[in-house]
């Protein structure tokens, strides 16, 4: 009795979090000079695109404040709206984060085998479901509510109440999910559980996204848009519901801001209630934990992947690849339509698809009229290679950057097979190349429909977004390839790691530099257009050596990071 209650006293939370820090020194200390390198480079990187982001939303925060009469109000909703987006999205995030947390998570069964209080496991685990869940939130809202205080003058009674307010706000829906998914497990089982809340979030945020982009909230810096003046600030004092975490996050910043006294009504509301949520979640969590947990452990079934249909229809489309790397195809088809976590983001895809067009369609375009019009129209056609570029390496971050890591610890399997690491790399790539390809052209050229491009520079976009596609692609499986995460447990984890944020990098630089190649041309197509003549033998010579120039450097973009990656590639140790 004594030694237990000894030992339960020394596996504190202390115990319990100091494994990952302790992964993150380690995965320090246990790299290589030229890992050490790299890792400095992401940090870099990093700081960079901080600073950045710190620089444009102050430019952006002071944009809409300076609005005459209606700046603080047009801020004062725009942060409204901000936070109540956000607690709607940690919400769900928090389900699904503690889902896996408290009764999915691999090292489960070493923790409950230890003498660990159950207050302690709680609030462990409840601190790393905030953490996996609330670190996007925190990496771009700190700047965010410190650029608000700078362009609102703010004193330091803001910036001391701003950890206070965001602390409770972010602890109040990470209880909240955790009593959510005890409950959900109590009667289903976690695997299913989680697949389910996956597809129905990534609907209801595809309902969203379009819902929002369809309000078209940048009415709100025109005031000509509404009917009436009072119409126009009737929308923008539409207050949030009174007994709700961000209205009193709003309250209490905004008083902060302006000087007002304090409402202390609603400072003492989020605080206490964050205490009171997390107190009421662990006595929930942990009186259905013993349930839950026993439900976790059964298994999923597959039941569309071992379709005959599927199978043949497989067999089919992938008959010309040489059968080791067409048995690599198929398996990577067959987990894919196996785990709704994947396949579901097809769903996201589509709205994606359908928020970008309509945006688009959205655009002011009748600021210039008269015979400058459709020039203007096109300059924005071609810029809308960059947004696209964009969007693409966002896809290839997702569907082709993990797939080497995805292998996880059968990694030893593949490379003991008669296969070729540079082919591997490739076969590998294909599925991912697939939707990346479709959604490029979908957007490149659907946008110069709506915006009554020429067909050249039609042809122009279409031409990009093929080269994007292999471009693309080819980056995120070197990089990918060079930098795999084995002991990654969540695919969707390695894509948002230090090595992706290379990725991302390289993959834009690339981009751009396409674009800045086939600037100069399209120059050429809309002025002889504007000027109805035809390009001249040397405008001609130059259009073609851009494209040359375009084309070498996809296919060097598509070939030179795969090749370099597959020279290790084999040698890599889980």
């Amino acid at each position: 009795m004594t030694s237990d209650a000894s030992a339960a006293g020394r596996v504190g939370p202390r115990f319990l979090l100091r494994p990952r820090l302790l992964g993150l020194v380690n995965t320090w200390k246990g790299g290589t000079r030229a890992e050490k390198w790299t890792y400095a480079f992401f940090i870099g990187v990093g700081a960079l695109f901080w600073v950045g982001l710190f620089v444009g939303l102050y430019i952006g925060l002071d944009a809409f404040r300076s609005v005459e009469v209606f700046g603080p109000l047009i801020t004062r909703k725009l942060l409204e709206l901000l936070l109540l987006s956000l607690f709607g999205m940690l919400l769900f995030s928090n389900v699904v984060t503690a889902l896996s947390a408290f009764y999915l998570s691999d090292d489960l069964e070493l923790l409950l085998s230890m003498p660990i209080r159950r207050d302690v496991f709680y609030y462990t685990r409840a601190l790393d479901t905030l953490g996996q869940s609330s670190w996007m939130m925190a990496f771009f809202g700190v700047p965010l509510f410190v650029d608000y205080g700078l362009v609102c003058d703010a004193s330091w009674r803001y910036y001391a109440l701003l950890p206070v307010v965001m602390g409770a706000y972010l602890a109040i829906p990470a209880a909240i999910g955790a009593v959510v998914s005890s409950i959900l497990v109590t009667f289903f089982p976690a695997h299913r559980t989680r697949e389910a809340l996956v597809i129905i979030g990534l609907m209801f945020l595809m309902a969203v996204l379009i819902l929002v982009r369809v309000l078209e909230p940048e009415r709100l810096v025109n005031a000509q848009d509404f009917d009436s003046l009072a119409a126009y600030v009737a929308e923008l004092q539409a207050p949030t519901p009174a007994l709700f975490p961000p209205r009193w996050a709003v309250e209490v910043l905004e008083a902060a801001v302006t000087e007002r006294p304090l409402p202390w009504l609603q400072l003492g509301l989020l605080v206490s209630g964050a205490f009171a949520a997390l107190g009421a979640s662990r006595w929930v969590t942990m009186r259905l934990f013993a349930d839950g947990w026993t439900r976790s452990q059964e298994a999923r079934e597959a039941r569309f992947a071992r379709a005959g249909l599927f199978d043949r229809l497989l067999s089919l489309v992938t008959r010309p690849l040489p059968r080791p790397y067409a048995a690599l195809v198929i398996k990577d088809v067959k987990i894919f339509v196996r785990d709704p976590a994947q396949w579901s983001q097809a769903f996201l895809l589509v709205s994606l698809i359908v928020i970008y067009l309509f945006s688009v369609r959205s655009l002011p375009v009748d600021v210039v009229r008269g015979p400058y019009m459709q020039s203007f129209k096109d300059g924005l056609a071609f810029m809308n290679l960059g947004a696209a570029g964009f969007v693409m390496a966002g896809i290839a971050a997702r569907f082709q950057f993990a797939v080497v890591s995805g292998e996880g610890r059968v990694f030893w399997l593949i490379r003991s097979a008669p296969l070729n690491a540079t082919r591997f790399l490739f076969t590998k790539g294909i599925p991912g190349m697939v939707p990346m390809l479709i959604v490029g052209e979908t957007l490149i050229v659907a946008s110069n429909l709506l915006l009554e491009s020429p067909p050249a520079l039609t042809a122009v976009g279409a031409f990009a977004a093929l080269c994007f596609a292999f471009g693309i692609s080819g980056i995120a499986m070197g990089v990918g390839a060079a930098f795999p995460d084995f002991k990654v447990d969540n695919i969707a984890r390695a894509a948002a790691g230090p090595a992706a944020m290379l990725f991302m990098v390289a993959a834009l630089v690339y981009v751009l530099v396409v674009i800045t190649l086939l600037g100069f041309p399209v120059f050429l197509l809309l002025r002889a257009e504007l000027r109805e003549t035809a390009l001249t033998a040397f405008e001609l010579g130059v259009t073609g050596g851009a494209f040359a120039a375009v084309l070498a450097l996809s296919v060097t973009a598509t070939l030179l990071p795969i090749r370099l990656a597959a020279k290790g590639l084999w040698e890599r140790t889980l």
